[in-house]
């Protein structure tokens, strides 16, 4: 079967008689499954390792949090609800029809936005009216967790509403997407997409009836003033019409070069946290080298994150230029990011640190602030890089509401989802957030991301959360860590082997329950080799521009810069 032809039954959208057909970016059912054929047995073998992984998950809740923590509902149930008759109803078959009205939903992702550098958020700054605004009217969401650090299993997540046990570079063939499912129901879906890793080949144009990326308006970068262009012509060509509509945006900027797309003028200067400073200071104290060039580092770095604030504050100013022009109509808008980012907070691993110097002929010797503290995101697990906005607003929401209760992204598609007024579907690890908006959320016990170094568990019961290294993050000399964020928010202090904080059976219980994670992932074996996106010249020279050079993606997803 061609690609680009009938969709598969269980996606097809109903229509009337003699209504033609639209085309949609969706995979033929024989390519959906056929690597479902060829893995065979391992597939089962994988599912009944995850189940088993789920098992002990909550085991591990249940002694290591208390008599209460496994009563908690949870998020993360994978066990689809039986109807009535006893079958089990997919929420994705066009049977099942949406309930109630409709309206417009608009989804906004902002690439590399930390939380921390917006008003709203508490940043000094006002790099954020128009979001602060939008949450005015809606909810705030003030404890949010991307899934990863780096884009392509963030937004593998967030686009599926499950996580990604792997370093993900395709959504998964045999996982619905949530454009799929808005256009099984009926929806016109659209989007706009900045980020060059978010390609057709690996899987995120299915469902959309139009994917529009710089590539197609034939421009050589995607600022956010370029993706503005790009929605305005495309509104003046397609015109609202009686059908609701699915928009899904995402906006390069703020990601790294800091390189404003437009002058602006943002009052305030970057702020460096006493906490940062201590931790420069002492590396200083043990250098006669840095304590020379301290005073130019620091104004270096400064200069830098108000570069990043700046971009910050254009690409605001254009989501709310993008908002008056798709909010013609009663919709539901959700602002959200991928990644946050390391702005020189945390240390960079040693071994990290002196192999990037070897490599351009340097030393420790002679090392720099920018060099031992890092700028950039996928390799860590710190709160900066996975503590993201989620704000929300739109009908059945209340205004003005600021949300504590932990909340992830994977919450993003079952919101929009029931906001379609579609049933909710229990094969979701999500959650829906109008919910969590009326006080019927309670916290799933754990918050989980996972990035080719490290994989972070936080237990929402108390705040403590441990980094546990993958090994990748072995063989670059990352520690297990364990933080008490209630008392420590910015993780500075490691309790990881302090016995008074965290006893020695209770440290044993974690790494084998995050080895067998591992373990269930690589059974399930969702992305193995002829699954791999092939990356052509043109993707591989945008991804250069944005700094990942050298990124692996020709092997197995063993590349040491990926994103």
């Amino acid at each position: 079967m061609a690609r680009g032809g009938a969709a598969p039954p269980h996606l097809q959208v109903p229509r009337a008689a003699g209504e033609p057909a639209r085309r949609r970016c969706v995979e033929p059912l024989s390519e959906r499954h056929g690597c479902e054929r060829r893995r065979g047995a391992r597939a089962v073998n994988g599912a009944v390792a995850v189940l088993a992984l789920c098992g002990s998950l909550l085991l591990w809740g249940a002694s290591a949090c208390g008599p209460d923590a496994a009563s908690q509902p949870t998020a993360s149930t994978h066990l689809a609800a039986p109807s009535a008759s006893g079958a089990t109803r997919n929420p994705t078959d066009p049977a099942v029809e949406a309930q109630g009205p409709r309206p417009d939903l608009l989804l906004v992702v902002i690439d590399t936005l930390r939380a921390d550098h917006l008003s709203t958020y508490g940043y000094p700054r006002p790099t954020s009216p128009q979001i602060d605004a939008l949450g005015a009217r809606g909810v705030v969401c003030t404890d949010a967790t991307s899934q990863s650090s780096w884009t392509l299993p963030s937004m593998a997540s967030l686009l599926t509403g499950r996580r990604m046990f792997e370093n993900a570079r395709r959504l998964p063939r045999d996982t619905p997407s949530l454009a799929e499912r808005l256009a099984a129901a009926g929806y016109e879906t659209a989007a706009f997409v900045g980020n060059p890793n978010l390609t057709r080949t690996g899987g995120f144009a299915r469902g959309f009836d139009h994917f529009i990326t710089r590539d197609d308006t034939g421009g050589t970068t995607w600022d956010a003033p370029d993706l503005e262009a790009a929605v305005n012509d495309w509104l003046a060509q397609h015109p609202p019409g009686d059908q609701p509509r699915f928009v899904y945006l995402h906006l390069l900027d703020p990601h790294w070069p800091y390189e404003p797309a437009q002058e602006l003028t943002l009052s305030g200067r970057p702020r460096l946290r006493d906490d940062t400073l201590e931790a420069w200071m002492e590396q200083v104290r043990e250098s006669e080298h840095l304590q020379r060039n301290f005073d130019r580092d620091r104004r270096s770095i400064l200069k830098d994150i108000d570069a990043y604030d700046h971009e910050i504050a254009v690409t605001d100013a254009a989501f709310g230029r993008l908002l008056s022009a798709l909010g013609t109509r009663d919709q539901l808008v959700v602002l959200a990011s991928d990644h946050g980012e390391g702005l020189w907070d945390h240390a960079h691993h040693q071994k990290v640190v002196a192999a990037d110097l070897e490599r351009e002929g340097r030393s420790l010797d002679d090392a720099t602030l920018r060099d031992l503290f890092f700028r950039d995101h996928s390799y860590h697990m710190f709160e900066e890089l996975i503590s993201t906005p989620l704000v929300l607003a739109g009908p059945g929401l209340p205004s003005g509401l600021r949300v504590d209760v932990p909340v992830e992204n994977i919450d993003i598609a079952p919101t929009l989802l029931r906001a379609a007024g579609l049933p909710d579907d229990p094969t979701l690890e999500g959650r829906a957030l109008q919910d969590v908006a009326a006080g019927r959320g309670v916290a799933a016990p754990f918050v989980y991301a996972h990035a080719k170094e490290a994989t972070a568990v936080r237990r929402t019961r108390d705040g403590t959360k441990f980094i546990f290294p993958t090994s990748t993050g072995d063989h670059f000399g990352m520690p297990m860590m364990l933080f008490d964020l209630p008392s420590d928010r910015h993780e500075r202090r490691n309790l990881a082997f302090k016995d008074r904080q965290l006893s020695r059976d209770e440290r044993a219980r974690l790494v084998a329950l995050l080895k067998q994670r591992e373990r269930a992932a690589k059974a399930f074996d969702l992305f193995d080799g002829e699954d791999s996106e092939a990356i052509d010249d043109g993707v591989r020279a945008a991804m250069a521009e944005l700094g990942y050079v050298g990124a692996g993606f020709d092997d197995e997803g063993e590349g040491d810069d990926e994103r």
